[in-house]
């Protein structure tokens, strides 16, 4: 038993263009969007690399400030169990 193979009408080749051509248009909209979406966070981070320059220009240690920024991002929990942890090999080398 072999396949019936696919019609070839007019009406199909137009079916089938409408369906490539709506898959390119989601394509090119996609692509539009994350370019777009990519633009946007570098500007921020353009933005907070010139909050950080202002920071230091003000006399701040901008390495102690981007430590205080990640450990507020994690959880308060762990880090306090990790500071407990740091406390406690300092003093077993003190």
């Amino acid at each position: 038993m072999s396949a019936l193979p696919f019609k070839e009408d007019e009406d199909f080749r137009k079916h089938n263009q409408k369906a490539v051509d709506s898959a390119v248009e989601d394509l090119r909209n996609f692509v539009a969007e994350f370019e777009s979406a990519d633009a946007q966070v570098a500007d921020l981070r353009r933005d907070q690399k010139d909050l950080v320059t202002v920071m230091k220009s003000k006399g701040y240690d901008t390495k102690a400030l981007r430590r205080l920024l990640a450990d507020r991002k994690r959880d308060a929990a762990e880090l306090a169990e990790e500071r407990e942890l740091v406390e406690r090999y300092q003093e077993m080398l003190l």
